[in-house]
């Protein structure tokens, strides 16, 4: 049951972002999208690379500066994945974390890691801005459930 599971996330979230919602991406999100593709596609791969930013079109995008902080966010939750999965399951009624869609989950990862990494970041803008990549990556739901959880955690 488990490989029907992966196969069917691979196809849901196959396209990882429409056109048309890519281009709500600017400034300081382009930032935080640039570390949710590269959790989302580290995810995906099975693999730790920490060069995978560098790849994403996004990161390609952002200032000198932005692309530091962005490997660092990156670098934080690729180094701390099993304790940011726990942390978040500390915060849902299920305790699978493979029921959580892979985009929900990297939105989860870079908010999470952001906040230990980046102290100049305001909490409310962090759950904020990953509600709106909740909002432009996501499914209808995703936004809420990223909400209900990080409001959880950050109370």
């Amino acid at each position: 049951m488990k490989n029907s599971e992966d196969n069917l996330n691979k196809l849901i979230e196959g396209s990882f972002i429409s056109e048309q919602n890519s281009k709500k991406i600017h400034g300081q999100r382009m930032l935080r999208a640039a570390v949710v593709q590269s959790i989302y596609e580290s995810e995906i791969s099975k693999t730790k690379n920490r060069e995978l930013i560098v790849t994403s079109e996004y990161y390609e995008n952002c200032s000198e500066e932005r692309k530091t902080m962005a490997k660092l966010i990156f670098q934080y939750a690729i180094d701390n994945e099993n304790i940011i999965d726990e942390k978040i399951l500390e915060h849902i009624d299920d305790k699978n974390i493979g029921r959580i869609s892979i985009v929900d989950l990297s939105i989860l990862r870079m908010a999470i890691s952001e906040l230990k990494v980046n102290n100049k970041a305001p909490v409310g803008v962090v759950v904020n801005e990953a509600v709106e990549l909740a909002n432009i990556f996501g499914s209808d739901s995703s936004k809420n459930f990223i909400n209900g959880v990080l409001h959880s955690m950050v109370r």
